[in-house]
């Protein structure tokens, strides 16, 4: 019994060594991040949100001065203008990474101490910038891509390759010709936040990042060749609402075909269409749905510049 269950463990040995010479998702986390990085794919690390807030008053405020949310999130001042119109605006970054710190347009956030010239409760401008760690799958998402589509300094793949460098990006897209010779469109999203668009401030960062950056594995500055002319392509959503009745109808049901009608609007891009066969695919194939009632009733096509994204489902009971 000692010896077959040695054998045993070398053959479960040899299993594993085998998942690990080409990274697929049946690799080790590890093994991917290590060879994503040897291939010159960085695992993309937490950022912090950042924005301006201004605050009615005529005194500057200290910068590293701690603000809060109502619900407990703190931001801290990097940097401050000087007072115009009875108005101060900060620059503030969130105190934790994270995508949940980023905060839309009109949220009050409150000084954590007296400023004097200054009242206490701000406003938000877009608080934007935060993403959690990179998760693994999308290290392996990228490292693919990158062995399929080799960097050739400036080729539409690059484009791809530099918008989902950088943090929070989950997709993104290019167009060669978009608007005629020696033009380029790009566009890209956010699937983890809650509105999945860019904002202003997304793609003015974007802009600067496909003009120049430095390149995360080498160090050496790459970007957009001399004479192109990259474009941001106003992507906007085309959403479509679902109601499906499970049989049987379990909340372990809903949530397996929510994740499945995720994944397969996620691989999706702009001016595609949504295959009526394929949602009834992402919802038949969780074993534990014995039937179900789509509305969806046919195809849905898009326009270039439309994104499908899915809207509510309703839960249809009997």
């Amino acid at each position: 019994m000692a010896v077959s269950g040695a054998i045993r463990d070398l053959y479960d040995y040899n299993s594993w060594i085998v998942r690990q010479i080409i990274p697929t998702s049946e690799s080790d986390d590890q093994t991917i991040i290590d060879t994503a990085r040897t291939e010159g794919v960085i695992r993309k690390l937490a950022s912090a949100s950042a924005g301006p807030v201004t605050f009615t008053g005529n005194a500057p405020i200290p910068v590293s001065t701690v603000m809060t949310h109502q619900d407990g999130r703190s931001y801290r001042v990097t940097s401050s203008a000087a007072p115009s119109g009875g108005s101060v605006v900060v620059q503030i970054q969130a105190e934790e990474t994270g995508a949940s710190y980023d905060l839309p347009a009109g949220q009050q956030l409150t000084l954590a101490q007296t400023v004097p010239g200054v009242q206490p409760v701000g406003l938000t401008g877009d608080i934007s910038g935060g993403a959690d760690i990179e998760p693994v799958s999308q290290v392996l998402e990228r490292l693919l891509f990158r062995k399929r589509n080799p960097p050739m300094g400036g080729a539409p793949h690059d484009y791809v390759a530099w918008c989902r460098e950088v943090a929070g990006v989950t997709r993104a897209w290019a167009v060669d010709f978009y608007q005629g010779p020696s033009t380029v469109g790009y566009a890209f999203v956010f699937d983890n936040r809650a509105s999945i668009l860019p904002t202003v401030t997304d793609k003015q960062a974007m802009q600067q990042y496909i003009y120049r950056h430095s390149d995360p594995a080498t160090g050496t500055d790459v970007g957009r060749p001399a004479g192109i002319e990259a474009i941001d392509i106003p992507l906007t959503l085309k959403v479509t609402n679902l109601s499906i009745q499970l049989t049987p109808d379990t909340e372990e049901n809903r949530t397996a075909v929510q994740t499945n009608l995720d994944a397969y609007w996620r691989t999706l891009s702009p001016g595609s269409t949504l295959v009526l066969s394929k949602v009834r695919t992402a919802i038949g194939e969780v074993d534990s749905v014995s039937d179900y009632i789509l509305d969806l009733s046919a195809d849905v096509p898009s326009a270039a510049e439309e994104l499908h994204a899915l809207g509510v489902i309703t839960w249809a009971t009997l």
